[in-house]
């Protein structure tokens, strides 16, 4: 039983010394070529770190890019790799990583080529704007209400999903969650200070005092329905999800009926 202890210690070893670089609170994932493969097989936008448990420059990065995962988490995720793991080499090799720290941002997991950070600055802010410029832009910017219809009978195939607010520019949440859904979804944002449009919809001018909403037309319909829960990553996602898994009844509901999210 105590050889099958240390043996089962040296095998675990190189990624506990690994995590240990990471602060314990981390939102950083330690990944194996399973893992990764996982990783890599989602449309996601990640950014992977390759390390060495010895290497100075990944023990000061560590901190900062802890950070970085902290503020876009679960937006965007980050992963960490430890090349010094025996089991870690081959993968650490594939990827061309000659030196420590490599980080690497995958715009659409392993759809597309992965983007190099080639900066020396490796501070938590230099990460966030990295990665979050990285993500595909795949939302339908609509300035004006005459450009909706349009873009609705283009898309009628597909769900089409559009974000109303104040703002002339949509949040990274909505960029994110239209390149999660890129190939099953369309995305659209639409400026609604006053809630104007969402009205003339027959939706109230404001849910619970904010303007922001999201109106989801179901596929070949014209008759959008309101969204009415947490407007965050995880909510949203659960909902999405529904919508496309059937679970979700949209086709039966209306205005008057808007649909509610359950969480």
């Amino acid at each position: 039983m105590l050889l099958f202890s240390l043996a089962t210690l040296l095998v675990l070893l190189p990624t506990i010394v690994s995590a240990a670089i990471f602060p314990p609170d981390t939102k950083v994932k330690m990944l194996d070529p399973k893992g990764f493969r996982k990783a890599m097989k989602s449309n996601r936008t990640s950014v992977v770190a390759f390390v060495a448990p010895w290497c100075g420059h990944c023990q000061r990065m560590a901190p900062e890019y802890s950070k970085a995962a902290q503020n876009l988490s679960p937006l965007i995720p980050f992963y960490a790799v430890d090349c010094d793991a025996e089991l870690n080499k081959r993968l650490c090799a594939e990827q061309g990583v000659q030196g420590f720290p490599t980080l690497k941002v995958f715009p659409r997991g392993g759809q597309t080529e992965p983007e190099p950070y080639d900066s020396n600055e490796r501070t938590s802010g230099k990460f966030i704007r990295w990665a979050s410029r990285s993500v595909p832009n795949n939302v339908k910017a609509l300035p004006h209400i005459h450009d909706i219809p349009a873009w609705l009978d283009k898309t009628s195939d597909l769900p089409r999903i559009i974000l109303l607010n104040k703002d002339k520019k949509f949040p990274l949440l909505w960029q994110v969650l239209a390149n999660n859904y890129r190939k099953n979804m369309a995305f659209g944002h639409h400026t609604d200070p006053n809630g104007a449009f969402a009205v003339s919809l027959g939706f109230p001018a404001t849910v619970e005092g904010k303007t922001s909403k999201v109106i989801v037309y179901p596929p070949g319909s014209s008759v959008p329905i309101l969204y009415e829960g947490m407007t965050k990553y995880e909510p949203l996602t659960k909902f999405f999800r529904s919508i496309l898994d059937g679970s979700a009844d949209i086709l039966q509901t209306s205005p008057e009926q808007s649909v509610r999210d359950e969480l």
